[in-house]
């Protein structure tokens, strides 16, 4: 990957079951202002939507966030993009409250449990269920990593996540997969915030935001970007295979997954061969 597993400010996920591990800039940020953890919510970061939820979240109430950037092992980019972010999301919280306290950025990564779920049994799945892409098991991934993260603070993860996208969507973010993703969160007493969710135009976005801001733009990319369209940009939506795929498989293995993460168990190769 593009940074090394021991910077202070990366999130050992194994670790995170059991300690709290932030960078000693955090905790010293959290003790000068004294922030209670409870207090913290985990922000998901990656690109505009995430920001603009970030920002929202905390305009309409949230005092604190510690922004995660999760990686997945197929996504590409420039790091400092991400720190250029921060800069902006913090410069628009601050301008609706200096008070509220955007928390230092933190990075993550678990590249054999993205394997386990999303890449490993490709073939397999798509015979059982007639139809793949890894996107749906992806944004599961996501949320599993920051679980145990978000039980030592708040309880509350902030999600960039949108059903509609000016006319457009994508199906990872249909009504009933942002269920399950929160399903999966509420199994842990875990609250998945979506304030963006029902946000339909762009511009709105850019608005919260307060910069001019283009989907897609200052954000990494991934290889498997657009796996799930035709070759005129049209989605290809099969709704049944792929709740099925969600609800047989991908929901039953997240959990699995964390509950036996407490356990001290990570072999997720052989927790998830049980659901296939």
């Amino acid at each position: 990957m593009l940074f090394h597993q021991n910077l202070q400010n990366f999130i050992d996920f194994k670790k995170s079951f059991k300690e709290l591990t932030l960078s000693d800039e955090t905790f010293k940020i959290i003790e000068e202002n004294g922030i209670k953890l409870k207090n913290i919510a985990i922000g998901e970061f990656s690109g505009r939507d995430s920001v603009a939820a970030i920002i929202k979240a905390m305009d309409e109430g949230i005092d604190f966030v510690l922004p995660v950037v999760a990686f997945t092992g197929t996504d590409y980019g420039n790091i400092n993009i991400f720190y250029k972010n921060w800069e902006i999301t913090n410069k628009r919280v601050k301008e609706i409250d200096r008070d509220k306290v955007l928390l230092p950025l933190h990075f993550i990564f678990e590249p054999k449990l993205w394997n386990a779920l999303n890449g490993r049994w490709v073939v397999l799945l798509s015979k059982k269920y007639n139809y793949y892409s890894p996107c749906i098991g992806c944004h599961a991934y996501l949320r599993i990593l920051r679980i145990p993260l978000a039980k030592h603070l708040g309880n509350k993860i902030i999600s960039g996540e949108r059903v509609y996208h000016n006319g457009d969507f994508k199906i990872d973010q249909i009504e009933e997969v942002l269920d399950v993703y929160s399903k999966i969160c509420r199994e842990f007493d875990v609250d998945l915030i979506l304030p963006i969710r029902y946000i339909k135009e762009g511009k709105k976005i850019k608005e919260i935001i307060g910069d001019e801001w283009e989907q897609g733009e200052k954000q990494f990319s991934c290889v498997f970007s657009g796996n799930y369209r035709d070759k005129d940009g049209k989605v290809i939506f099969e709704k049944e295979s792929i709740l099925r795929l969600l609800n047989e498989f991908i929901y039953p293995a997240s959990i699995e997954i964390l509950k036996e993460g407490y356990k001290g168990n990570f072999n997720y190769q052989n927790i998830v061969k049980k659901f296939l």
